[in-house]
């Protein structure tokens, strides 16, 4: 009897897992909502610390976690900063409103280009700030290049993206990606990208496909080919969790650090669930805030007048409670659910070969992060 026995390639790539072990983070999260809600959102800048910090520490590749070396304070320094930076525009922007139609448009001329062009800078130097501020087995990320050559291409993409109408969207995806993958390193190790704007059109297509079926009937029946070109797209939003899955996935498999490459195997069902998950619990969360505000309405409306200042501050808690909501459902849903899904999903090929990474890069500071979440007010974990 001849016993054959299988014998693994010596030449074949080795495949690590990636592994969370996060356990509950609910707890953590109603915590941070709590203090951030009491504290009227200044401790979201701790919050948002302790929850990269959890999310990062239970991320393991071949035994070793990542490390986030970020902190509350630096941030919440960042974020004066960012404030001191655009307050003068802004408060430019409202005063022209009581000098005159005119001096109104410029105004909001001023805020809108100010907002315009730091957005994309923001998105640059945040991604820098969080690189320098992970690191895994003692070697930090890191990025160089310059935030301003990247402004000039997200300006010129954006635009023409819009002109457009969209088509030119796969080549701004892919110019884009592709600028702030060559810029990063793990150490000296050099992040490379291989994706094609014709990859990110794949990804696109059933938008496309979708907004076009849909704007010939809308524009027949419809009021107008106006209307029709607003309602189209918004109908392909719920095609939008199923591009998003195939576009993380073309993103992690297109990405390489030195000669270890990536793959997911995330499907578009963890990306449905997700926004149906958060959209139960915003609805749900909301229509119990209503009910509250309504009760406390009828309870105070007849003893309390409007004019007299008390009436806005005895709602406050409804406005607390609603923040709080919002809060809980992105931190607990869009980022811890979404993140542990993402990260689980994730294979690493011969991660070994980053294994002689030599340290290097310098630390980046937290005006890029600070100007990012006082343009959007955003509670992004990446």
């Amino acid at each position: 009897m001849t016993i054959e026995v299988a014998q693994e390639n010596p030449g074949s790539p080795k495949r690590s897992y990636i592994l969370f072990s996060g356990g509950s983070f609910f707890a953590r999260v109603m915590k941070w909502v709590t203090l951030t809600v009491i504290t009227l959102g200044i401790y979201r800048f701790w919050a948002m610390t302790g929850l990269r910090r959890s999310l990062w520490s239970a991320t393991h590749l071949e035994g070793d976690h990542l490390r986030y070396h970020g902190t509350g304070k630096e941030l919440f320094i960042g974020f004066l900063i960012a404030l001191a930076i655009l307050i003068p525009f802004y408060a430019l922007g409202f005063g022209l409103q009581f000098m005159g139609l005119i001096a109104t448009i410029i105004g909001f001329a001023i805020m809108f280009v100010v907002g315009f062009l730091l957005t994309p800078y923001a998105l640059f130097r945040r991604r820098r700030y969080l690189l320098t501020r992970t690191s895994w087995r003692g070697i930090r990320f890191h990025m160089q290049g310059s935030a301003w050559r990247y402004v000039g291409a997200w300006l010129f993409w954006t635009i023409l993206s819009v002109i457009t109408l969209g088509i030119a969207l796969p080549w701004r995806m892919a110019k884009l990606d592709r600028m702030l993958a060559e810029v990063s390193y793990f150490g000296n190790q050099q992040f490379s990208y291989s994706a094609t704007p014709k990859n990110y059109f794949d990804a696109l297509l059933p938008a496309y496909a979708l907004a076009v079926v849909l704007f010939i009937p809308i524009a027949l029946i419809g009021p107008s080919v106006f209307a029709a070109a607003i309602i189209a797209p918004m109908l392909t939003f719920f095609t939008w969790p199923y591009i998003a899955a195939d576009i993380f996935r073309l993103q992690v498999n297109s990405t390489k650090i030195g000669d270890a490459g990536f793959e997911s195997h995330i499907g578009a069902s963890k990306f449905y669930g997700a926004y149906i998950i958060h959209a139960v619990i915003v609805g749900v969360g909301v229509a119990i805030v209503g009910a509250i505000g309504t009760l406390l309405t009828l309870t105070i409306g007849v003893q309390i007048e409007p004019e007299s200042g008390f009436f806005s501050l005895a709602f406050l808690p409804v406005f607390a409670l609603y923040y709080g909501v919002l809060l809980f459902a992105n931190m607990m849903v869009l980022q811890v659910m979404l993140f542990e899904w993402k990260m689980s999903s994730m294979v690493v090929i011969n991660a070994h070969s980053v294994k002689d990474a030599i340290a290097a890069g310098d630390l980046e500071n937290a005006v890029g992060m600070g100007l990012a979440d006082t343009l959007d007010a955003g509670f992004e974990v990446i």
